[in-house]
Protein backbone atom coordinates (compact mmCIF):
# COMPACT_ATOMS: atom_id res chain seq x y z
CA UNK A 1 0.00 0.00 0.00
CA UNK A 2 0.99 3.45 -0.91
CA UNK A 3 0.43 6.54 0.94
CA UNK A 4 1.35 9.54 -0.74
CA UNK A 5 1.27 12.47 1.86
CA UNK A 6 1.75 16.26 0.79
CA UNK A 7 4.58 17.98 3.16
CA UNK A 8 3.75 18.00 6.85
CA UNK A 9 0.69 16.05 6.80
CA UNK A 10 2.40 13.25 8.97
CA UNK A 11 4.04 10.58 7.22
CA UNK A 12 7.31 10.62 9.80
CA UNK A 13 5.03 10.58 12.83
CA UNK A 14 3.10 7.73 11.13
CA UNK A 15 6.43 5.78 10.64
CA UNK A 16 7.27 6.40 14.32
CA UNK A 17 3.77 5.45 15.15
CA UNK A 18 4.01 1.93 13.12
CA UNK A 19 7.84 1.28 12.83
CA UNK A 20 7.16 -2.46 12.13
CA UNK A 21 4.55 -1.60 9.16
CA UNK A 22 4.90 1.97 7.96
CA UNK A 23 7.63 3.04 6.03
CA UNK A 24 8.84 6.51 5.45
CA UNK A 25 10.56 6.14 2.45
CA UNK A 26 11.85 9.47 1.32
CA UNK A 27 12.76 10.53 -2.02
CA UNK A 28 16.12 12.53 -0.92
CA UNK A 29 18.58 9.59 -1.52
CA UNK A 30 16.93 9.42 -5.26
CA UNK A 31 17.25 13.47 -5.98
CA UNK A 32 19.81 14.53 -5.28
CA UNK A 33 23.47 13.16 -5.10
CA UNK A 34 24.44 12.74 -1.19
CA UNK A 35 26.30 9.98 0.92
CA UNK A 36 24.55 7.12 1.50
CA UNK A 37 25.25 7.63 5.44
CA UNK A 38 23.32 10.99 5.17
CA UNK A 39 21.21 11.69 7.95
CA UNK A 40 18.34 14.16 6.65
CA UNK A 41 16.53 16.86 8.94
CA UNK A 42 13.49 19.21 7.73
CA UNK A 43 16.57 22.08 7.30
CA UNK A 44 18.10 19.79 4.88
CA UNK A 45 14.61 19.15 2.55
CA UNK A 46 14.98 21.64 -0.75
CA UNK A 47 18.65 22.05 0.05
CA UNK A 48 21.27 24.02 -2.13
CA UNK A 49 23.95 22.18 -0.46
CA UNK A 50 22.87 18.34 -2.35
CA UNK A 51 23.48 18.20 -6.42
CA UNK A 52 19.91 17.65 -7.96
CA UNK A 53 19.52 14.37 -10.26
CA UNK A 54 17.50 14.81 -13.23
CA UNK A 55 15.15 12.20 -13.75
CA UNK A 56 15.30 10.83 -10.58
CA UNK A 57 11.15 9.83 -10.68
CA UNK A 58 12.51 6.95 -12.22
CA UNK A 59 14.62 5.19 -10.14
CA UNK A 60 11.92 6.76 -7.38
CA UNK A 61 9.08 4.71 -8.47
CA UNK A 62 11.52 1.67 -9.62
CA UNK A 63 12.72 1.24 -5.79
CA UNK A 64 8.94 2.07 -4.69
CA UNK A 65 8.01 -0.69 -6.67
CA UNK A 66 10.80 -2.89 -5.42
CA UNK A 67 9.76 -2.21 -1.74
CA UNK A 68 6.07 -2.82 -1.93
CA UNK A 69 5.26 -5.60 0.20
CA UNK A 70 1.73 -6.90 1.46
CA UNK A 71 2.93 -6.18 5.28
CA UNK A 72 4.04 -2.77 4.81
CA UNK A 73 2.87 0.52 3.77
CA UNK A 74 4.77 2.92 2.07
CA UNK A 75 4.76 6.65 3.01
CA UNK A 76 5.86 8.85 -0.19
CA UNK A 77 5.71 12.38 -1.10
CA UNK A 78 2.91 13.54 -3.21
CA UNK A 79 4.97 14.50 -5.96
CA UNK A 80 2.99 15.23 -9.74
CA UNK A 81 5.74 13.25 -11.22
CA UNK A 82 5.91 10.40 -9.13
CA UNK A 83 2.15 10.04 -8.87
CA UNK A 84 2.29 9.95 -12.68
CA UNK A 85 4.55 7.94 -13.23
CA UNK A 86 2.72 5.34 -10.65
CA UNK A 87 -0.45 6.03 -12.66
CA UNK A 88 1.25 4.85 -15.76
CA UNK A 89 2.70 1.51 -14.01
CA UNK A 90 -1.36 0.87 -12.53
CA UNK A 91 0.28 1.77 -9.20
CA UNK A 92 -2.83 2.16 -6.40
CA UNK A 93 -1.81 5.20 -3.94
CA UNK A 94 -3.89 7.18 -1.60
CA UNK A 95 -3.52 10.96 -1.40
CA UNK A 96 -3.39 12.74 1.94
CA UNK A 97 -2.97 16.54 1.86
CA UNK A 98 -4.64 19.39 3.83
CA UNK A 99 -7.86 21.64 3.49
CA UNK A 100 -6.61 25.36 1.69
CA UNK A 101 -8.11 26.59 4.56
CA UNK A 102 -4.74 25.12 6.71
CA UNK A 103 -2.26 27.15 4.49
CA UNK A 104 -1.13 29.10 7.82
CA UNK A 105 -1.30 26.49 10.13
CA UNK A 106 1.16 24.59 7.84
CA UNK A 107 3.48 27.60 7.35
CA UNK A 108 4.15 27.73 11.36
CA UNK A 109 4.71 24.23 11.31
CA UNK A 110 7.30 23.97 8.78
CA UNK A 111 8.65 26.83 10.56
CA UNK A 112 8.56 25.00 13.92
CA UNK A 113 10.03 21.42 12.58
CA UNK A 114 13.03 23.68 10.95
CA UNK A 115 12.30 23.81 7.20
CA UNK A 116 14.38 26.32 5.63
CA UNK A 117 13.13 29.89 4.21
CA UNK A 118 13.72 28.55 0.58
CA UNK A 119 11.43 25.17 1.39
CA UNK A 120 8.72 27.17 2.33
CA UNK A 121 8.68 30.01 0.15
CA UNK A 122 8.03 26.21 -2.18
CA UNK A 123 5.07 24.78 -0.43
CA UNK A 124 3.54 27.89 0.57
CA UNK A 125 4.23 30.20 -2.19
CA UNK A 126 2.51 27.37 -4.30
CA UNK A 127 0.37 26.28 -2.21
CA UNK A 128 -2.78 26.91 -3.87
CA UNK A 129 -1.05 25.35 -7.16
CA UNK A 130 -0.03 22.06 -5.22
CA UNK A 131 -3.13 21.75 -3.64
CA UNK A 132 -5.29 22.18 -7.30
CA UNK A 133 -2.90 19.51 -8.40
CA UNK A 134 -4.04 16.87 -5.27
CA UNK A 135 -7.70 17.49 -6.09
CA UNK A 136 -7.69 17.01 -9.57
CA UNK A 137 -6.02 13.71 -8.90
CA UNK A 138 -8.68 10.99 -10.24
CA UNK A 139 -6.60 7.96 -9.88
CA UNK A 140 -5.94 8.06 -6.32
CA UNK A 141 -8.27 7.74 -3.37
CA UNK A 142 -7.97 11.14 -1.08
CA UNK A 143 -7.76 11.92 2.31
CA UNK A 144 -8.65 15.31 3.01
CA UNK A 145 -7.24 16.58 6.41
CA UNK A 146 -8.74 19.60 8.65
CA UNK A 147 -6.05 22.09 9.44
CA UNK A 148 -5.60 20.56 12.98
CA UNK A 149 -5.36 16.56 11.92
CA UNK A 150 -2.61 14.73 10.47
CA UNK A 151 -2.43 11.62 8.60
CA UNK A 152 -2.07 9.60 12.29
CA UNK A 153 -4.94 11.01 13.72
CA UNK A 154 -7.12 8.95 11.00
CA UNK A 155 -5.26 5.56 10.28
CA UNK A 156 -4.27 2.87 12.21
CA UNK A 157 -1.58 1.14 10.14
CA UNK A 158 -1.85 -2.18 12.10
CA UNK A 159 -5.75 -2.61 10.99
CA UNK A 160 -4.49 -2.18 6.95
CA UNK A 161 -2.00 -5.04 7.62
CA UNK A 162 -4.19 -7.26 8.66
CA UNK A 163 -5.96 -8.46 5.97
CA UNK A 164 -7.75 -5.26 4.56
CA UNK A 165 -6.65 -4.39 1.62
CA UNK A 166 -8.58 -0.97 1.02
CA UNK A 167 -7.92 2.20 3.68
CA UNK A 168 -10.23 1.65 6.53
CA UNK A 169 -10.28 5.23 8.38
CA UNK A 170 -11.63 5.45 12.16
CA UNK A 171 -15.11 7.09 12.33
CA UNK A 172 -13.81 10.64 12.62
CA UNK A 173 -15.83 14.33 11.75
CA UNK A 174 -12.19 15.85 10.91
CA UNK A 175 -11.32 14.26 7.85
CA UNK A 176 -12.87 13.62 4.26
CA UNK A 177 -12.66 10.12 2.30
CA UNK A 178 -13.12 10.32 -1.51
Amino acid sequence: MIIAGFTGVGKTTLAALYPQSVVDFVCMPYKYKIDENEVFTEASKASFDYEFIFGWEENYVKAIKENMSNDKILLIPSDFRVLSLLENEDIQYILCYPKREAKEIYHKRYIERGNTQYFIDIFIGRWDDFLDNLENDSYGRHIILEPDQSLSDDINANELLTGIKEVKMKPSKKSILK
